[in-house]
């Protein structure tokens, strides 16, 4: 980053007193810390801002699972109100930092709680790859060709969590970079007893790449009796199974 647009942004956070700079993106206006206020397009992900919108009710509690910089963190603080819960985990420590920020910054923190782990099948310790760009939204448990370093982060299973927090989660946002699988085997309990909604994102070549496949987690969601779309509509094993793209399946009790 250039000497320039490092002062350029101290500036701008002096001149807003530290309160950020306003966006309006996906019909939300969320405020942003000034170095990453141009982050996120107008209309980034409008499928995922449907969806939350649709589900996510006052009073729930719900979890951001690979919650990057906090966009639908802050959006899913608004839905539940002061009577519901968020839970933002975020593993890399930088882009933790600045989720935290936005958090405190859009007012936030009464039912924002931000977490360290990764989540995956089992508590442990874990290597969590980077690929070494600021505010990156592809680190991840897996190790891809993106990968440009690693660090020790602990992880936690949603079920182990649930048991901890004496919580019901209501809806899931699921985005971990090719640890879909883990994640899922991990959260049995959640998925068959609280039968939660919940946003997956897949992203195949990181699945394989993990030595996995869509098709163990068709599987899996299809065990836990759990009902998939695509895109607004029921979707087949064979269909879901042919993606080699990032896409988005949401997740309701069948």
């Amino acid at each position: 980053m250039s000497l320039l647009k490092e002062t350029a942004y101290k500036i701008a956070d002096v001149a807003t007193f530290g309160r950020g700079i306003s966006r309006e993106i996906g019909g939300t206006k969320i405020k942003f810390p000034a170095r990453w206020s141009r982050w996120y397009v107008k209309d980034y992900e409008p499928e995922t801002f449907e969806f939350l919108r649709e589900n996510v009710k006052p009073g729930a509690t719900v979890l951001d699972l690979g919650a990057h910089m906090g966009l639908f963190s802050v959006v899913m603080s608004q839905l539940v109100g002061k009577e519901g819960r968020v839970y933002s985990f975020e593993p890399t420590p930088s882009t933790r930092n600045v989720l935290k920020e936005v958090v405190k910054i859009n007012g936030c923190n009464h039912n924002v709680q931000v977490r360290s782990e990764a989540v995956s099948k089992e508590k442990g310790t874990f290597y969590f790859y980077d690929t070494g760009d600021l505010v990156s939204n592809a680190n991840s448990l897996v190790q891809t060709a993106r990968s440009a370093g690693k660090i020790e982060v602990s992880a936690i299973s949603l079920d182990e969590f649930a048991d901890e927090q004496k919580a019901k989660f209501d809806c899931l946002k699921i985005d971990v970079e090719g640890a879909e699988l883990d994640l899922l085997e991990g959260a049995k309990k959640v998925f068959t007893e609280m039968r939660p909604v919940a946003l997956l994102s897949l992203h195949p070549a990181s699945i394989k790449a993990n030595n996995q496949s869509l098709e163990s987690i068709w599987d899996i969601i299809e065990s836990y009796k759990m009902r998939m779309t695509y895109q607004g509509k029921p979707t087949t094993k064979e269909s879901f199974c042919g993606h080699d793209e990032l896409f988005d399946v949401n997740l309701f009790p069948a």
